[in-house]
């Protein structure tokens, strides 16, 4: 037996009655598997129960039946609006109806009912998706919440009334405003939500996409944890999520500025969650409106109102005795000022949740473009939305913890990542063979380089963990480049950005619109500077610079198209469509597409020496084809590197330039034409 078959000592071979490590392991995988889903089949079905048995509303409490909503259409469904009510002491008084936040219910809003009670009815329902009201609803935004508590109050028969909207019921009370305006007395707005440029982020499109992704977890999490009566009536946050998800802020600031009655606006002036930039721009949106800051947060409805009510009162007071501010009365410099254009170059202080959702997007935009999520992070500091050391410290941290990745990846998995989704759609295997390359030569400079260098950096990391370089060195090196990258360009984007995004066209327009062409503007020009900064970036753009004008490199979708109309102009002039394939008598079809190569070569045999040499591999079973190019180059001398073809090409597809046995037995067991194994000819084409 030769030597390279004989069985190695230290080779496994598996005994008979046991099964290999994968195959347990598969074997628990699935029965774990199986598990969860018995699990959570059986939680639903547990749920479903409880949500069959009759629910009885706590002491306190009543409830109304009226119409599903959607959008601005009544739609089949019954739902169920629960409230808590305090009848007047006396006759006479118009009614308040105050509307509590999300995530919540009208039991945020008691204490301070309490501190209301005396000549007016209170009335506060808990909104159709939140505490004791239905919970499945086809839409959960402002706009369905107002219509759905006009609805409950018409069946309570309450013709007109004070609304004191709280956080996100400041948007139910003002869309009840306009959709029956002569109904509304006066409007309260308590740390509530207004114009949508101080929500969040700032603009719809952003926001959105964050509360989308807020509700897909949310969602997730509802519906694949396994509960057995474990927040059973609770939803997980769903509603919340989908009352922001569903609604829109941007008709808000319209009707703020179409609103003619009394306005109360109370809020505090350390409000994490809806900041006071924000009251203030809504009392001079409405120029009668009475402002009162007090040093609170967003929570002092919850913890103490008792310093809200004099005002409230004394408020409520004023407007049914007629001394109130309307539109028509307020003061001239305030219509004057409430008429002006928004100003866009100052920007509140960030709270920490709006900070959260800043630093976790930037971090995970990292994850798909870490030039971009930088890019992006330089707009938002060049719009005023956060501060450049908190827009580097956000980028830093995904792009250290996402190269990281890489770098593991490559450590534990190795090549074979490379040949399986998601890798395969971003990188090359070629890539990861010159990156390995360049590293052993290099050494860990290669990993401060790679930095710098656009379409290097993922074959790198991926490179220097499959080499196992070590971690410490990595880590190193990686973090010195990436803390003088980061700030270098999203220093960069801001500084150029900041003329750019406050004059012309772009100075008017919503953030999401700014990051878009700031984002694609600051892109190409950071990336055509760093790929001038190196050669090998300059020998890339002048060698795309010449594909461009050189048309034998155009695409086939460009170039073709005009030869097939002058082809076809040439058929009709000269009454035959098979004209153009008389170009080149000798050759079938005239070269024009799927010619043999072979047979054209064997015309030129007697052409001299200048022709390679050259052989036909015909198909067939990969040994004989394998054998036949063996042969051939033992045959003719011939050395690596020689060329693979297929026999009937077309613009260079197929062609291959092998420089190894390995590589020459991939190519001929996995190509299924005839193809041409042909003498490398060196130096320029």
């Amino acid at each position: 037996m030769p030597p390279s078959s004989r069985p190695s000592p230290t080779s496994h071979t598996p005994q008979s009655g046991t099964a290999p490590k994968h195959t347990w392991r598969r074997w628990v995988l699935g029965i774990l598997a199986i598990g969860y889903l018995a699990a959570l089949g059986a939680s639903f079905y547990q749920r479903w129960e409880f949500h069959q048995q009759p629910i009885s509303l706590p002491a306190g409490m009543q409830a109304v039946t009226v119409r599903a909503v959607d959008g601005d259409r009544r739609v089949p469904g019954d739902v169920r609006i629960a409230y808590r009510e305090i009848p007047a002491d006396a006759a006479g008084q118009i009614p308040v109806v105050l509307i509590h936040g999300s995530p919540g219910s009208g039991d945020a809003l008691e204490k301070l009912m309490q501190q209301l009670q005396g000549p007016r009815r209170l009335i506060a329902p808990d909104l159709p998706g939140f505490g004791e009201s239905s919970s499945d609803l086809p839409d959960y935004s402002f706009r369905a919440h107002a219509a759905y508590v006009w609805e409950m109050l018409d069946r309570l028969g309450v013709k007109r009334v004070h609304l004191v909207g709280f956080s996100m019921g400041g948007g139910v009370v003002l869309n009840m405003a306009q959709m029956a305006p002569d109904r509304v007395a006066s409007v309260t707005m308590l740390s509530a939500i207004n114009v949508q440029e101080m929500e969040l982020m700032g603009d719809y499109h952003l926001n959105h996409g964050v509360h989308g992704a807020q509700l897909a977890g949310l969602w997730l999490l509802k519906t694949g944890l396994p509960r057995f009566g474990w927040l059973n009536q609770g939803d997980m946050g769903v509603a919340y999520a989908r009352n922001f998800y569903d609604s829109d802020q941007r008709p808000l600031r319209r009707i703020l500025q179409a609103y003619q009655g009394p306005m109360l606006i109370l809020h505090g002036q350390e409000d994490p969650l809806v900041p006071v930039e924000a009251a203030l721009e809504e009392h001079r949106l409405v120029p009668q409106s009475e402002l009162q800051l007090f040093a609170s947060n967003h929570f002092m409805v919850f913890e103490d109102p008792r310093p809200l009510v004099p005002f409230l009162t004394s408020f409520l007071d004023d407007v049914e005795k007629g001394q109130a501010p309307t539109r028509l009365t307020a003061l001239p410099d305030r219509v004057a000022l409430a008429n002006q254009p928004m100003d866009t170059k100052h920007w509140p202080k960030p709270g920490f949740v709006t900070v959260f959702v800043m630093v976790l997007s930037l971090a995970l935009a990292t994850f798909v473009s870490e030039d971009l999520a930088c890019i992006a992070a330089g707009v938002l500091v060049a719009e005023g939305r956060m501060s450049l050391a908190l827009a580097v410290l956000a980028c830093f941290l995904g792009i250290f913890v996402g190269d990281m990745l890489l770098f593991l990846v490559g450590r534990w998995v190795g090549r074979p990542a490379v040949a399986r989704a998601p890798l395969r759609w971003l990188i090359r295997a070629d890539s990861l063979e010159d990156a390995s390359a360049w590293l052993s030569r290099n050494g860990a400079t290669t990993i401060f380089a790679s930095r710098f260098i656009p379409g290097t950096r993922l074959p790198t990391y991926l490179a220097a963990g499959v080499l196992h370089t070590s971690a410490k060195k990595f880590i190193a090196y990686f973090l010195l480049a990436a803390a003088a990258w980061t700030p270098l360009i999203v220093g960069i984007s801001a500084g150029i950005g900041l003329p750019f995004l406050h004059s012309g066209f772009l100075a008017r327009q919503p953030l999401s619109v700014k990051l878009l062409c700031g984002g694609a503007v600051l892109f190409f020009v950071t990336r055509v500077a760093l790929t001038f900064a190196t050669y090998r970036g300059r020998r890339g753009l002048a060698g795309r610079w010449k594909r461009l004008v050189r048309w034998e490199f155009w695409p086939p979708y460009v170039f073709y198209p005009p030869v097939v109309v002058y082809v076809g102009y040439l058929g009709i002039r000269f009454r035959g469509w098979t004209l153009f394939t008389a170009a080149n008598p000798a050759i079938p079809a005239s070269g024009f597409v799927g010619e043999s190569k072979s047979e054209i070569l064997e015309h030129l045999k007697g052409a001299g020496e200048w022709l390679p040499l050259w052989t036909l591999i015909p198909v067939g079973p990969s040994a004989e084809r394998i054998a036949k190019a063996e042969a051939f180059l033992l045959q003719n001398n011939l050395g690596f590197p020689i060329v693979l073809k297929p026999d009937a090409g077309q613009r260079g597809s197929g062609v291959a330039v092998i420089r190894t046995s390995d590589q020459l037995r991939e190519y001929l067991s996995h190509s299924a034409f005839p193809a041409i194994l042909q003498e490398y000819v060196p130096g320029k084409e």
